[in-house]
């Protein structure tokens, strides 16, 4: 039985320790992937208790047929779904948070850019965080999984209950949108009108 298995079982039998440590595990991609989805720090922290409060409600529930971590960012997903729900807008911002405490988990390169190579590469994220904020959600949700979270396409069909082949055409579809959106980024156009 792996460690997370035993904290599994350990925390269903009500130990609360065991439970702690599975939050741990998982709670820093949970709060990422909210950030990512509403743009805003403080609804990201409370959307990433509700999933941690869902979790321990119904973790006894839990039977095993899917990995923990897909359990988790299913149950991630469909609050983040309600709270697009609930609220007015139909689109939010994805603009990189201010503070270094919400940075996000972006690949940069080993080697010191100039500021010049910096300001536009800072330049070209937000324009891309824009565009990807202008996808429809679904298409938005499947971005943030596969391209910025690295999940594979077998996780998110599970994560989100839909078909693999849907999955496909949703990042098909996505990743088509995006480049017709960064093309004048691409061709150095200096607006970058959607």
């Amino acid at each position: 039985m792996s460690g997370e298995s035993l904290l599994i079982e350990e925390a269903k039998a009500g130990s609360f320790d065991a439970f702690a440590e599975l939050i741990f595990l998982y709670e820093k991609k949970i709060y990422n992937y909210c950030l990512r989805m509403t743009n805003c720090r403080e609804d990201a922290e409370d959307l990433t208790q509700e999933v941690f409060v869902r979790v321990y409600k119904n973790l006894k529930g839990f039977q095993g047929n899917s990995r923990l971590s897909t359990w988790i960012f299913r149950i991630a997903h469909n609050i983040c779904i309600d709270h697009f729900r609930k609220s007015k807008f139909t689109m939010v911002s994805l603009n990189q948070p201010k503070n270094h405490e919400d940075q996000r988990e972006m690949e940069l390169p080993s080697e010191d850019p100039t500021p010049e190579q910096e300001a536009l590469r800072k330049e070209q994220q937000e324009f891309l965080l824009k565009s990807i904020e202008k996808l429809r959600p679904e298409y938005k949700t499947v971005i943030i999984l596969r391209d910025i979270q690295h999940h594979s396409y077998e996780e998110i069909a599970e994560i989100l209950d839909i078909p693999l082949g849907t999955v496909k055409s949703h990042i098909s579809r996505a990743r088509t949108a995006l480049r017709t959106a960064v093309r004048p980024l691409l061709q150095g156009d200096d607006e970058y009108a959607l």
